[in-house]
């Protein structure tokens, strides 16, 4: 298959940025950057001889800062992926619901699954990994309480995830317990957000979390609607 599938994690924020890509064409797609880990990025892109095609971002994130700025000026010829809704203030090319792209021979498409936020997508990758940005996490889901969440929306996303077929994996853009993947059976079984008989109770649940903000949300969001940092020389 070629199928290039590298999960790195970042320490700070407990991010998952994704490299997806071709081994035969070489060229790759790196989901959710973050700043701080841009060395590292370009150490696998020269070792491993890849050629950096895109950058895409399952949202406007508030818990880091994006790597999209650096890296744009370094690999001028990649393009930034968000989705349609995105409101970001910078160059970039948006994706529709449903929308399937390929880097060489391996496939990608998009989903909008909304809640965390109004642009949050999903990514399927070979029609069996979904990355789920921060819709669906491992045995939960996203907060929907800054950034115009939807509780609403958040449901409808979720189910819309679990129609998928059992054995997709799934890779979220967070964990905080150490684990790195799922299935969708396996969520089915044991997300305690789909668990509830209906989203009335569902939404229940999520109003009575009352978590503190990210700690970087009035530095992350504003960064990264103009794509992170600047370049430093």
């Amino acid at each position: 298959m070629g199928l290039i599938f590298r999960q790195l994690t970042d320490k700070v924020s407990n991010t998952y940025t994704y490299i997806i890509g071709d081994s035969r064409s070489k060229d790759i797609a790196i989901v959710d950057t973050v700043h701080e880990n841009t060395a590292e990025y370009l150490i696998l892109i020269k070792e491993n001889n890849w050629n950096l095609k895109y950058l895409i971002e399952t949202h406007v994130h508030a818990d880091h800062i994006t790597a999209v700025n650096q890296l744009k000026n370094l690999f001028a010829n990649c393009i930034v992926l968000l989705s349609s809704k995105s409101e970001v203030q910078y160059q970039h090319q948006k994706v529709t619901d449903g929308e399937t792209i390929f880097i060489g021979n391996i496939s990608l498409q998009f989903f909008d699954t909304p809640g965390h936020t109004p642009d949050c997508i999903s990514i399927l990758v070979e029609n069996n990994r979904l990355l789920t940005g921060d819709c669906m996490f491992i045995g939960g889901c996203g907060r929907t309480d800054f950034q115009s969440g939807n509780n609403k929306d958040m449901y409808e996303s979720l189910i819309k995830i679990i129609s998928l077929p059992d054995d997709v994996l799934i890779y979220p853009c967070h964990d905080y317990k150490n684990r790195f993947v799922s299935t969708v059976q396996e969520e089915k079984i044991t997300n305690k957000q789909l668990l509830h008989k209906n989203l009335s109770e569902f939404e229940n649940d999520l109003n009575s979390w009352n978590l503190p903000p990210p700690k970087k949300i009035k530095e992350s969001v504003p960064a990264n609607l103009l794509g992170g940092l600047n370049p430093v020389f």
